[in-house]
């Protein structure tokens, strides 16, 4: 089955330059392209055909992506969100994760690479670019918290979770972490499950925001 994806982009040029280009890959099927999120949302919101994925710009006028984000997950939990932009400051990047953005990448990414972040995220992990996670470690080091973060021995977790959390955080999927670490990927996978359970979140992506929120890792 090909994967649905919905292009949301105010810039006509991009957004058609990115559709042509989705277009050539046989598993990927275009089903809507949208200038601004509050048409993406009202989209989803409607239609019977409900994308996998939902490609997202975040300066767009009408609904920005942050927002965008934010709506479709509470319409649709089940969609992934990957952030596609060239807005790179600390913040945003933040803010994208924390409303729900499976990823975040540049309008620089190959696509042989986008289409292998779609299939990441559908598989239920996480693409945070290293320079992505040093952004997210900035500007958290650069807070002042009156409350002290969690450990990874509040949570719980073995000094083997906490490697695989870390690496999780930036980036790798599960092949990728076990050829890493020299471990098999049935191993990897049951280390996942148990990170996933230990910190009370629903998947990848969540564990790595807390991970690096939480400075656990």
């Amino acid at each position: 089955m090909s994967i649905k994806v919905i292009l949301v982009e105010d810039h006509e040029l991009t957004r058609k330059g990115i559709s042509y280009g989705l277009k050539s890959y046989d598993e990927i099927e275009v089903i809507g392209e949208f200038e601004d999120g509050g048409q993406a949302v009202e989209f989803i919101n409607t239609s019977p055909r409900q994308p996998d994925v939902v490609l997202l710009d975040i300066i767009m006028p009408v609904l920005n992506g942050i927002d965008t984000a934010r709506k479709i997950r509470e319409i649709n939990p089940g969609i992934k969100i990957i952030m596609l932009t060239s807005v790179n400051e600390k913040e945003t990047v933040l803010r994208a994760f924390s409303s729900g953005a499976n990823a975040y990448t540049m309008k620089n990414i190959s696509f042989d690479k986008l289409i292998s972040v779609i299939k990441m995220v559908l598989n239920g992990e996480v693409w945070i670019a290293p320079n992505i996670a040093d952004y997210i470690l900035d500007v958290l080091a650069s807070k002042q918290e009156s409350v002290p973060s969690k450990t990874a021995e509040d949570f719980k977790l073995t000094n083997r979770e906490k490697e695989i959390l870390s690496l999780i955080a930036k980036g790798m999927n599960n092949k990728d972490i076990a050829n890493k670490l020299v471990i098999s990927l049935y191993t990897v996978k049951n280390h996942v499950k148990s990170i996933i359970q230990k910190l009370a979140v629903e998947d990848r992506t969540q564990a790595a925001i807390l991970a690096l929120t939480e400075k656990i890792i």
